[in-house]
């Protein structure tokens, strides 16, 4: 039997919670922030429905689903150093979500996330860890005893994989202010014998986060203060990258269809050597060395094409301040990966524009309006950075 494809993957999720669960699909919000001075980027799926959190505007429907488009590059979650050195951070990814704007709340998260997985899916319950708040005395907060009682009654998890968290890993919050509330994390241990309890939230790619389910309950004020909200609502996200490597069972992210039409894409444009997938641990001598850092680069430089081909169909624009800054920043960085590690001199990150937008189209049409545009930004970006290199 052939492992499910990316897209299918994403279908099947949004399939589950619209026609089983009574969800209504609702398209991503934009990477680029409508009308919310307090975020860079949009770096959750929750981000558009704030007023509905705070409950300064009324949803028109109570539960909604999506895949929504992200970017960590700056701010309060930021994943830039990481990406290409291990197997499963990026700048721009997709979040699969779900929520409840003061419908259902933490049994019916809890039993949902574990019925798609386990029952749908198919993962291996022996494999799969809980995580719940440990409470926060100095925040007032106290243990979400709650989540951790649902988790062992409604789901037939092994006890022992139920974990306290702190609030650093088990307490969500979009930025600085803003709606927030405890979350009930979901992992899963990749190790080969299954011994990676201990490992849990401790940052190990062998025991990887795959689904945060949030509660929110709290608003977070310009003075630091948490406020309860009028109603308590769901705020779920699922990293798409993360559960399609776990479903097509691979090791890393970015072995699965979801980059290696990109890394194809990009050998044919620089003509470097093929990605094989190593990793820095995989480095023992400098004959090893190069060929990870050829990898590393294909990485890089995927992750990021794909980061400004959203962000600038989505109207961001590199520039020297703000948001813009971190654009030029990952431009620049995608540029001396390539100009490093696979011996491109002159510009070829705005070529790989088109075949990204004609890959990831069907899922979200706006990069087919004009790909040509965002190609044509990039490469006047591109060309003036090379000209500073080449002095």
């Amino acid at each position: 039997m052939n492992p499910r494809s990316a897209s299918q993957i994403r279908q099947e999720f949004i399939d589950y919670f619209v026609k089983k669960c009574g969800h209504v699909f609702v398209p991503s919000s934009p990477c680029v922030p409508v009308d919310d001075p307090t975020l860079m980027f949009t770096n959750a799926g929750m981000n558009q429905f704030k007023p509905y959190f705070l409950g300064t505007e009324k949803a028109t429907t109570p539960r909604v689903a999506n895949t929504q488009k992200c970017i960590r590059a700056g701010g309060k979650h930021n994943d830039l150093d990481d990406v290409g050195h291990d197997t499963y951070h990026h700048t721009f990814f997709e979040m699969l979500g779900n929520w409840s704007f003061g419908d259902y709340f933490k049994k019916e998260a809890i039993t949902w996330a574990w019925d798609l997985l386990t029952n749908v899916w198919g993962v291996d319950k022996t494999r799969l860890h809980a995580t719940y708040f440990q409470g926060d005395p100095a925040e007032g907060l106290e243990p979400d005893s709650e989540a951790a009682e649902l988790w062992r009654t409604v789901t037939d998890i092994n006890p022992s994989h139920i974990h306290p968290g702190n609030k650093k890993d088990n307490f969500w919050e979009m930025g600085d202010t803003g709606p927030c509330g405890p979350c009930s994390e979901i992992h899963i241990d990749l190790t080969p014998d299954k011994s990676g309890r201990d490992l849990v939230n401790k940052g190990d790619a062998r025991v990887m986060e795959i689904w945060n389910l949030v509660f929110i309950q709290f608003n977070r004020g310009s003075d630091s203060k948490l406020t309860p909200l009028p109603a308590k609502h769901v705020d779920t996200g699922m990293g798409f990258e993360r559960i399609t490597a776990v479903l097509q069972g691979k090791k890393s992210n970015y072995d699965t269809d979801v980059f290696t039409p990109i890394f194809a894409t990009i050998q044919g444009v620089t003509g470097a050597p093929t990605y094989t997938g190593l990793l820095e641990s995989d480095s023992q001598n400098q004959t090893d060395r190069s060929a990870v850092m050829k990898d590393i680069a294909y990485r890089v430089i995927a992750d990021h094409l794909r980061t400004l081909t959203f962000a600038i169909t989505d109207r961001a624009m590199p520039s020297n301040e703000g948001r813009g800054y971190v654009l030029r920043r990952i431009l620049r960085r995608a540029v001396r990966y390539g100009r490093q590690y696979l011996g491109t001199r002159e510009p070829f990150v705005c070529k790989l524009v088109p075949p990204v937008a004609e890959c990831m189209g069907a899922a979200f049409p706006e990069l087919k309006k004009n790909p040509q545009r965002v190609a044509e930004i990039v490469r006047d970006e591109e060309t003036s950075f090379i000209k500073t290199l080449d002095r």
